[in-house]
């Protein structure tokens, strides 16, 4: 891709520090100097290759995971009940007097009540550790499914919101995003963004937090892999759609223009684009040109540019055809015997102009991939190259199509489409169609 990066106003230093101090960046994301570790792998990979192995609970963060919520309730009560007759029973030993037995209970009590709301507020983490090895266990974390986390959160009582527990789904989706980009060498496949869609859709996160997690990418990216943070921009951007103009400040944070993006845009889009074009040969199914058409405007390619696109495909599909004509026509070593395989080869060509000519006034031609319409090999950069070739290719189809000597209407309509094609001049045409009539006047005998 031709954006560079490396001209941009701020520094990778400085674009760090913008992004760290972003106040859309939750604070715990913040204080974080060390950053996140992101792992870079295939987006089908088991959930360890992906989030990193399973992580051990510590202290008495075991036995809250061993309880639901509702024993938890039950343990609490039974201990500070416990302490609390302790401290009666204290009470009355050392102090003789009822006011000294119930301080005694109350004074164990309040400690024991504290410490058991100190043992109940680990019970987050315990529930994000659990949620962590829950997706790093799976086979397929993209088939992770929003009830599951939901399953997570009931199972230990807490909310998802809570800052131990958010924190973790940050994390993963992190981890998860980095996973689905390709590394730098590599295109986008084209199913990176609605694979992270269904996984942030999981997960339960709002577009806010999603974003920050995105802009964390963003600040690693820069420093190590100019081309992935292009990537990581077109993929955000059509995640987010309308709202990544307000929650993805790149520009701000790191100090690119417009231009850049525009062009991170553009050059992702083309290459997805143009693996959609492959699934289009000379049949055109209506289907896939409404297929295609869609896949444009989700990846926000401009009409002007796919058009284009569309245009080199189908000169492609004709290139091919002319290139196997010529390949039997100059292996031919039959004189004056034109082989039906060229004849084919070229009716074919014209077939496929035909089709694309007609779709391109369909009634509902709207709902079509841009682009559709007659093609002329005229003016590419290589034409003056092939003139040669299309002249001896378009000599041995008038040669078939002429070959009764007669020159009517019916045949001079194919012959002047198959020369618009080629790009060929009206008089270089007309030419060879003369010095094939004389050719075939010459052999009739007199």
């Amino acid at each position: 891709m031709e954006l560079s990066l490396v001209s941009a106003k701020a520094s990778p230093r400085a674009a760090a520090a913008a992004v760290s101090s972003s106040p859309l960046l939750p604070s715990a994301t913040r204080s974080r100097p060390r950053g996140r570790r992101f792992r870079c792998v295939a987006a089908a990979s088991k959930g360890e290759e992906v989030f990193g192995g399973r992580k051990e609970l510590t202290g008495v963060q075991p036995l809250v995971e061993a309880l639901p919520p509702a024993g938890r309730a039950v343990l609490e009560l039974a201990v500070v009940a416990a302490a609390a007759a302790g401290g009666y029973s204290l009470g009355t030993r050392y102090g003789g007097t009822r006011t000294t037995a119930v301080a005694g209970a109350a004074v164990l009590g309040a400690a024991t009540l504290a410490g058991a709301a100190a043992v109940n507020s680990v019970v987050p983490g315990v529930a994000a550790v659990g949620l962590h090895n829950y997706v790093a266990g799976s086979d397929d974390p993209t088939a992770l499914e929003a009830s599951e986390v939901a399953a997570i959160a009931s199972k230990y009582g807490v909310s998802t919101q809570d800052a131990a527990f958010k924190s973790e789904l940050c994390d993963l989706y992190a981890s998860f995003v980095y996973s689905v980009l390709p590394p730098g060498h590599e295109d986008l496949k084209g199913t990176e963004v609605e694979a992270i869609k269904k996984f942030k859709k999981a997960l339960g996160l709002d577009d806010v937090d999603a974003a920050n997690m995105h802009l964390a990418i963003g600040r690693r990216l820069y420093r190590e892999r100019l081309d992935a943070f292009q990537k990581l921009i077109f993929v955000s951007n059509l995640v987010f759609g309308d709202a990544s103009d307000f929650i993805l400040p790149w520009k701000h944070l790191f100090g690119i223009t417009d231009y850049q993006i525009d062009i991170a845009m553009r050059e992702n889009a083309k290459s997805l684009y143009a693996l959609e074009l492959k699934s289009i040969g000379r049949g055109l199914d209506i289907g896939t040109l409404i297929e295609v058409r869609r896949v444009q405007l989700a990846y926000k390619l401009f009409d002007e540019v796919a058009a284009d696109m569309f245009k080199e495909h189908a000169k492609k599909l004709i290139q091919e055809n002319i290139s196997s004509a010529l390949s039997i026509l100059k292996s031919n070593t039959s004189a004056g015997n034109i082989p039906t395989e060229v004849i084919n080869e070229v009716n074919s060509i014209l077939a496929f102009n035909r089709l694309l000519t007609v779709l391109s006034k369909f009634p509902q031609g709207e709902r079509f991939a841009r682009g559709l319409g007659p093609i002329s090999l005229a003016g590419d950069f290589d034409h003056d190259k092939m003139v040669g070739d299309l002249k001896i290719l378009y000599a041995a189809y008038t040669t078939e199509v002429l070959s009764d000597g007669l020159l009517d209407d019916e045949k001079l309509g194919p012959l002047n489409e198959l020369r618009n094609i080629f790009g060929l001049g009206k008089r270089e045409a007309e030419a060879i169609i003369e010095g094939v009539m004389s050719d075939v006047k010459s052999q009739v005998p007199a």
